[in-house]
């Protein structure tokens, strides 16, 4: 019996928003494109506008004189290394066969089109509005972890990369409470910076890798973070989480019971 087979671009969040719709229609194999959709008109098309950027001169004035212009991003993030970092948790998933790097393979499902439906607070909703799915497919938790990690007396899990601020005295107010309680999982260089922009020692707990990662999620109580990978995959769980939200682009909102967003 084949397979249905589906194709996505989009960075790694994207990739685990996708999860619902590919669950709904069936599962199968997972195509993941390692030149993160570069030649796709569904990755690229910004591609074809700009935006001006204009100096202004004079603060009390609305004139002023185009400096540049910004070529829209061609590509996502999506490569061959997070490819092959993201792949053992999928296939620990039981609606996903298989998962392998795209390499011009005729899909199915061109799960890119989600970018034609971007009128919702989550990504989740647009993937399965692009195939006519019920929203109603992403109220229950998508991903299963096994063997996750608990840190004894550290029962929050914090993350925050620096892409997508909004809340800088959220994190202000709430470390001091919650400082001695929580690991911060993310690169070194990631922890670094949050320790060195909120004065807060925090501990941080590597992890390798994908499933790694998802293991401390899952061991967790509660997950506090921004929009990014940790934060989508405490929603596929479902975990009690916090959410930093990225004003200029809300598209990680999940109104439901749990989920809080500052």
């Amino acid at each position: 019996m084949a397979h249905q087979r589906f194709k996505h671009s989009g960075d790694l969040g994207d990739i685990i928003f996708s999860l619902p719709a590919i669950r709904a229609l069936g599962g199968g194999v997972l195509y993941l494109d390692p030149n993160g959709g570069q030649h796709s008109p569904l990755v690229n098309w910004a591609a074809k506008t700009s935006t001006k950027l204009l100096l202004h001169l004079d603060p009390e004035s609305d004139q002023g004189i185009p400096v540049t212009e910004l070529p829209g991003k061609t590509r996502t993030n999506l490569n061959a290394a997070s490819i092959e970092s993201l792949r053992p948790l999928l296939l620990r998933q039981d609606y996903i066969v298989d998962v392998q790097p795209w390499q011009g393979e005729t899909v199915e499902h061109d799960l890119d089109q989600f970018r034609q439906h971007n009128r919702f607070n989550n990504l989740s909703d647009s993937h399965l509005a692009a195939f006519g799915l019920p929203l109603t497919e992403r109220d229950r938790a998508w991903i299963t972890v096994d063997e996750p990690i608990t840190i004894d007396g550290r029962p929050i899990v914090i993350a925050r990369s620096p892409r997508y601020h909004g809340n800088f005295g959220f994190w202000e107010s709430i470390l001091p409470l919650i400082k001695d309680r929580c690991v911060y999982v993310g690169y070194p260089q990631e922890h670094e910076y949050f320790v060195y922009t909120f004065g807060h020692r925090v501990m941080h707990f590597p992890t390798p890798d994908i499933t790694t990662l998802a293991r401390v999620i899952a061991g967790s109580r509660q997950f506090i973070g921004n929009v990014g990978l940790p934060h989508a995959l405490a929603e596929a769980m479902k975990k009690d989480l916090i959410n930093e939200i990225y004003r200029v682009n809300p598209t990680a909102m999940f109104q439901r019971s749990g989920a809080q967003y500052v």
